[in-house]
């Protein structure tokens, strides 16, 4: 288990290990839940491998979501990934819960990488990954009377910053927040308790792919 470090430590130093999760029910009905995390990579020597690990597996999120879930996950849009003209990419995705509820996931994901990093920030090579709900979609609309709405947006940074010794360390951070919207849809507690946890498992894969990608740097 991860330390939990108090706050106004870990603003002191984002090197250090540090977890935060809330999970709670919105005034309005909506679920939601919220993680803040912080992992140093002491294997990694480069961020590069594990930002492009990352992206890739962002990119094939269907997939991932229908194996680590167990719940099958399709596409609605076509090919996700960005260009040089057009660098964010569309996931519309669909997921059948438990055989049972369909949900809607609609996110526009943007990421860049700097092979060295801002003046004086102590960071000398960077990368960042975002993914925000897109809120109105003409070309693949939401369905309220047929689907529930999961609202995701993720930050995530791979840093590679220098220790006291001047030894490199590369310090993944994420941040997400998941809103599973309130529907009239009958949603049982298992299938909403089992879409929130979802995100964790899905996340966790993520971290055990950039871990993975930093034993090969």
């Amino acid at each position: 288990m991860r330390s939990q470090t108090p706050r106004s430590a870990q603003e002191k130093n984002v090197t250090l290990d540090y977890l935060d999760q809330k999970k709670y029910v919105a005034v309005n009905g909506d679920i939601c839940s919220e993680r803040f995390e912080i992992v140093p990579l002491p294997e990694a020597r480069r961020v590069k491998p594990i930002f492009d690990a990352v992206e890739t597996f962002v990119s094939g999120m269907e997939i991932t979501m229908s194996e680590v879930m167990g719940d099958l996950t399709v596409r609605e849009n076509d090919d996700p990934v960005g260009t040089i003209d057009s660098p964010v990419a569309q996931h519309r995705l669909v997921s059948t819960i438990a055989n049972s509820v369909q949900m809607d996931t609609n996110t526009a994901a943007f990421a860049d990488y700097w092979p060295v990093g801002p003046p004086d920030s102590g960071v000398d090579e960077l990368g960042f990954s975002i993914n925000d709900t897109i809120d109105e979609d003409e070309l693949y609309p939401y369905r309220p009377n047929e689907r529930v709405r999961q609202d995701v947006t993720v930050i995530i940074m791979v840093a590679r910053h220098k220790r006291e010794n001047g030894e490199p360390l590369v310090v993944f951070s994420r941040w997400w927040s998941m809103r599973l919207r309130r529907s009239h849809i009958h949603v049982p507690k298992y299938i909403s308790e089992r879409i929130r946890n979802g995100l964790d498992t899905v996340s966790a894969a993520m971290l055990t792919t950039a871990e993975r990608a930093a034993r090969d740097t």
